[in-house]
């Protein structure tokens, strides 16, 4: 997706963002109706000037004024790939964006992570479903899990921790 020619002020000339829905409209007079389509990948992405972007990225520059960094994503927070509102948008590196996802468990899933969600592996020796990430070399345990349901809460606990652990790396560098 090309997004670099693209301005502020073009932006800003074409479409409203509303920050509280994450939706996108065009200025008047096509102004009623919510625009954009999904991509392959479940994001979704609008075309102005005849490019296509992704909403996401679009909701960056919208409301910051800038593009994104090179070397960094913008992540949704609550891994909804739809759900563009300001909110649940953040800059995050490669890495952390990888923590700050859901796997796809299909019937094929074996082995580490065959539980189809981050952070949730099945121990055979224990027979529970064990939550635990990692992130800069700094482990993070939440358990071990009867039920997948339960690790599945645990992990989203979890996860919360390490976003603020990376925020509190990010605001001490």
């Amino acid at each position: 997706m090309k997004t670099r020619e693209l301005t502020h002020a073009r932006l800003l000339e074409k479409l409203h963002y509303d920050p509280e829905t994450g939706r996108f409209t065009r200025r008047p007079p096509n102004h009623k109706r919510r625009i954009g389509q999904f991509d392959k990948n479940g994001y979704i992405t609008i075309a102005v000037d005849r490019v296509k972007h992704q909403a996401h990225r679009l909701a960056w520059l919208y409301m910051t004024g800038e593009h994104p960094d090179e070397d960094l994503h913008v992540d949704h927070i609550n891994r909804i790939r739809d759900d563009n509102r300001w909110i649940n948008l953040r800059q995050a590196t490669p890495a952390d964006n990888c923590n700050n996802r859901e796997y796809g468990g299909g019937g094929n899933s074996t082995g580490r992570g065959a539980s189809g969600i981050h952070g949730v592996y099945w121990d055979g020796r224990k027979e529970r479903w064990h939550v635990q990430m990692q992130c800069r070399g700094k482990y993070f345990y939440g358990g071990y899990h009867s039920t997948l349901e339960s690790a599945r809460v645990d992990a989203d606990a979890v996860r919360a921790q390490l976003t603020a652990y990376i925020s509190l790396i990010k605001s001490a560098a």
